[in-house]
């Protein structure tokens, strides 16, 4: 029997940069490049940004006053509350809100639905390690367990030498805690499942794709869209719902494919700064 399409696209690497990648321009957007996260300590704390949103914050939101000061998140110590805004501004970009964080806030503001893909796709960009353990998640086919021993041996095959026995087995269980968070996983055997991704999460997807150094037809068989349980045509199809939204621009035309998306969400998010980046 031959291998399906998405078997085969499953055993290739996630592709995170096109080759048109200039880091200044990913930095600049938001994105971390190199180094730790919090997935060190921390799990993709969708329950606390959800909380977050549901209070009404904004990009012009004092996360520090609101988080330290009223304790909009019910943490029961100063140092709770310190923990909790330091990791959700290095997971968010709390602190700088660059553009991808903007994005962010104001795509997951209307899409409680789809919101745990939103914050994937924004941990992703900032939390290297995350991404790191995301091949493990794309490699495994529906139904079949990944227990935290999975991420585990990624992680020392990746870094060998860099963490402590304790420190990968804590940071493989954050990791996945995450992607039960998402949806990827489920159930106390981990079990993989397909995920659906929204309108407005496969359009923040082929924004960073574009930001990412991605073009035409190579935006949909990106890592962005691949973690989205997305192969090319599910992506196109996913793109043509979020251009129904105002999300995207799409024209195919025999083996030409145009996707369009920095300029849709600068006027319908109203970030006109996202038609430069």
């Amino acid at each position: 029997m031959e291998p399906t399409r998405e078997l085969l696209a499953r055993k290739r690497d996630l592709s995170w940069y096109g080759p048109t990648k200039k880091e200044d321009r990913l930095t600049a957007f938001g994105f971390r490049l190199i180094g730790g996260g919090a997935h060190q300590s921390k799990t993709l704390m969708h329950a606390e940004i959800g909380e977050l949103l549901r209070a009404g914050v904004t990009e012009e939101t004092d996360f520090r006053s609101r988080v330290l000061d009223e304790n909009i998140l019910g943490k029961a110590t100063l140092s709770g509350r310190e923990s909790v805004l330091r990791n959700l501004s290095s997971l968010y970009g709390l602190s700088t809100v660059p553009l991808l964080t903007r994005v962010f806030l104001r795509f997951a503001k209307n899409d409680s639905e789809g919101r745990q893909l939103l914050a994937l796709l924004i941990a992703l960009s900032r939390d290297p390690l995350l991404r790191d353990s995301a091949q493990t998640v794309a490699d495994t086919a529906v139904g079949m367990p990944v227990q935290w021993p999975s991420f585990a041996a990624r992680f020392d095959a990746l870094h060998p030498g860099r963490f402590s026995e304790k420190m990968v087995r804590s940071l493989s269980q954050n990791c996945a805690s995450t992607w039960t968070q998402t949806g990827h996983l489920e159930g106390k055997k981990k079990q993989r499942r397909k995920v659906h991704p929204s309108a407005a999460a496969a359009a923040l997807a082929a924004l960073i794709a574009t930001v990412s150094g991605f073009s035409g037809p190579a935006i949909l068989s990106s890592g962005w869209f691949r973690i989205l349980d997305l192969n090319p045509d599910t992506a196109m199809d996913a793109l043509r719902s979020a251009e129904a939204h105002g999300f995207a621009r799409v024209r195919a035309a025999g083996d030409v494919i145009e996707i369009s998306v920095k300029q849709q969400l600068a006027t319908t998010l109203g970030i006109p700064e996202l038609e430069h980046v």
